[in-house]
């Protein structure tokens, strides 16, 4: 047993006399450099190494993230991750005692920075609403550190799309606009980078119709997502395609199974349906949407403002209507009826419900007579 324990210390002390034998040099100095902590040797020695192993990918590495990721030089960290790469994706390399390809190296040391520069990023945008006073400051830090995000990973959509809005809050719409334009460009087929587009295209002041792309695009990607086809929907509004608008939410209902979802969807269909004071069909879809979520408060809220929308037309003989007291009686009263129960499933705005209340009581005297 003995002897077999000798032999196979004997393989592992010459296996590891090869490696060492491998490496040039250079290459031991810059490693010894870095174990004793001495990276301004190291930085001198590792180009020496590569220049004398242009085929090895450990070295580019190692400098990468030894050299340039310490030093926050992330534009020369990345440009040694794609060196690597270029020279063998599949090599297996010893970085920092952990023996891994290439590939796994340069996506994890990658993913690691870029991690670390985003959430630093983001940290400082939360400080904004413990401190508002001081937005512009957090924000142009938190810039610095997505951008520093950016240049490590830039096919990254989301961080663009992070940028954009950081531009634009700082008040800089054409940084805004143009950081929301590459997050589509670096991945078009991204759902937040093409809805991100669109609402900062938007707040920009561009037309309906240069941010329309931008929201299709969004709904064929998710498209029982509500809150893309909502603002879809109204950009066909805006540009006078109602019928189309409509058939966003009909098309997106038909074809969705979660009833939750669903009910959103027949919420923003009646909201459509209102704005083209198409009554029936705000109503119906207004119905459907609680019909599927019994919680919806919010399509009970709908109800009301279309039940006392029909009153006051009949009160007052509006809009074509013929005054009718009757019917604005009738009306008044079924919004009445909503808001109770709006203020059952939602106690938390119980004043808001209230006053409304109190309005609706004071039209429905009006029409009694009273």
């Amino acid at each position: 047993m003995l002897n077999k324990k000798i032999i196979y210390l004997a393989i592992i002390s010459t296996i590891s006399l090869l490696i060492v034998a491998c490496s040039s040099q250079e290459y031991t100095t810059a490693k010894l450099a870095i174990q004793q902590s001495d990276f301004a040797k190291a930085e001198e020695f590792l180009p020496k190494a590569m220049a004398i192993e242009p085929d090895n990918p450990e070295i580019p590495i190692v400098m990468g993230v030894e050299i340039y990721a310490k030093d926050g030089d992330w534009i020369n960290m990345v440009a040694m991750y794609n060196k690597a790469m270029e020279i063998n994706p599949e090599k297996v390399v010893e970085i920092r005692g952990a023996f891994i390809s290439v590939k796994d190296a340069v996506n994890n040391y990658t993913e690691f920075y870029w991690a670390k520069e985003f959430n630093i990023g983001v940290e400082q945008f939360k400080k904004i609403k413990n401190d508002p006073d001081n937005k512009p400051a957090y924000l142009e830090t938190a810039i610095q550190h997505f951008s520093n995000a950016a240049l490590i990973n830039p096919t990254d959509a989301n961080t663009h799309a992070t940028l954009a809005k950081c531009y634009f809050d700082l008040g800089d719409k054409d940084l805004a606009v143009k950081a929301a334009l590459t997050a589509v460009e670096i991945n078009p087929d991204n759902f937040e980078a093409n809805f991100s587009a669109g609402q900062i295209l938007v707040r920009a002041g561009l037309t309906s119709e240069e941010v329309l792309p931008y929201y299709e695009k969004a709904a064929s990607l998710e498209p029982s997502n509500s809150k893309v086809l909502r603002e879809l929907a109204g950009m066909y509004y805006d540009l006078g395609q109602k019928e189309q608008s409509i058939e966003v939410f009909e098309n997106a209902i038909s074809n969705e199974e979660d009833n939750i979802v669903k009910s959103n969807l027949f919420y923003n269909l009646g909201v459509i349906h209102n704005q083209m004071q198409n009554y029936e069909g705000a109503e119906k879809s207004f119905d459907e949407a609680f019909y599927l979520n019994d919680e919806d408060y919010e399509a009970l809220e709908g109800m009301v403002h279309i039940y006392d929308s029909l009153g006051d037309q009949y009160l007052e003989g509006s809009n074509g209507f013929e005054k009718d007291l009757n019917e604005a009686y009738r009306w008044y009263r079924k919004a009445e009826k909503k808001i109770k129960d709006a203020l059952i499933i939602n106690p938390d705005e119980a004043d808001k419900y209230k006053k409304i209340l109190k309005q609706l009581r004071y039209k429905k005297g009006i029409a009694e007579g009273n």
